[in-house]
């Protein structure tokens, strides 16, 4: 994976909304949320930046739920700033 993808998974660690403790001992392994980092960062990649509508498209796309259906708007917005963050680091 790369750096973008990796930094992707972290921050969705971060928010982890199915409480699946990606990277803990008696959790998920840490790339449990890699497909969709990785979709996302393809995104990021492209657009240079992605909206919480993007966040949704992926999550649905992979879980059938929308992201904005299970974390608070407050996380949500943080998780898209933390996103469109790497892109400037790149």
């Amino acid at each position: 994976m790369n750096a973008g993808v990796d930094a992707v998974i972290a921050a969705l660690n971060d928010v982890d909304p199915y409480g699946l403790a990606p990277g803990e001992p008696d959790g998920a392994p840490s790339d449990e949320y890699a497909a969709e980092a990785s979709e996302l960062a393809g995104i990021l990649a492209q657009q240079g930046s992605v909206s919480p509508q993007d966040v949704d498209r992926v999550w649905q796309h992979w879980f059938g739920d929308t992201l904005t259906g299970l974390i608070d708007a407050d996380a949500m917005t943080a998780l898209v700033a933390r996103l469109n963050g790497l892109s400037s680091e790149a």
